[in-house]
């Protein structure tokens, strides 16, 4: 399912109408997996501000519970703040979750070995807002391959060298990329996507969507954005391989 909403109270609507309500009423905590791991810079938008701040207050609105996770090596709530959602955090008592400092659970999958977050199974609801982007010479990035932030960097090194990146993803990428996404879906599934704001294209720059878009399958969701913004482009590998499972 994809709804599309044009402002706030379409937009809470719209969550209502996916199951959000429902689900925040019964579980309580919810975890946002966000695109932060550094600071929103001209041609590289993270995930919009106004779109996350939004979510935290229907979460509260609905008494539920909230924390926002990233891998951002340390500086996860310094993004936040420099990000403006400082005041939002503290007023509704956000959780910050710095996924790279997290213990982990070792998953097999698909001729891979992959690296969860154990922490990521205490929420009862599981909200992906990425930031949507194809730069150059870049591949699509989006609700799918924002799960590769989801994963400790520690953990995809090689040599035991320490870079700021996950070698180890791009050995194969698109295989990597299509892993991880599964391997967060069957050990800590999310069930609401929701893309919005800048977004980036390399062909005509940085833009805004048009509308905020609400899913419930980040794989449906990408296909609609590729289709919808960016038809230029042929599906990405990665997606294949997923429509493909």
């Amino acid at each position: 399912m994809i709804l599309t909403s044009k402002n706030e109270s379409d937009f809470f609507s719209c969550l209502d109408k996916i199951g959000l309500k429902e689900r925040v009423d019964s579980e309580k905590n919810v975890l946002i997996k966000i695109n932060l791991a550094r600071p929103a810079q001209k041609g590289h938008p993270r995930t919009d501000t106004e779109l996350l701040s939004d979510v935290i207050k229907y979460v509260y609105i609905n008494r539920g519970t909230c924390a926002i996770a990233e891998s951002a090596n340390g500086y996860l709530r310094k993004n936040l703040e420099h990000a403006g959602l400082g005041d939002i955090i503290s007023k509704y008592q956000v959780e910050i979750i710095d996924l790279d400092f997290e213990e982990v659970e070792r998953l097999g999958i698909n001729e891979e070995e992959h690296y969860l977050p154990k922490c990521l199974k205490s929420y009862g609801v599981r909200i992906g807002i990425p930031a949507t982007s194809k730069r150059s010479q870049m591949i699509f990035s989006n609700n799918v391959k924002l799960f590769v932030g989801a994963v400790p960097r520690r953990m995809y090194q090689i040599d035991n060298k320490n870079v700021d990146w996950r070698p180890r993803v791009h050995i194969d990428l698109h295989k990597s990329v299509a892993n991880i996404f599964c391997a967060i879906q069957k050990y800590s599934p999310f069930s609401f996507f929701i893309n919005g704001g800048t977004a980036m294209d390399e062909n005509k720059g940085e833009f805004k969507y048009n509308e905020i878009l609400i899913g419930d399958d980040g794989i449906e969701l990408d296909l609609h954005v590729l289709k919808n913004y960016y038809s230029y482009l042929e599906v990405p590998e990665y997606l294949k391989r997923l429509q493909e499972r």
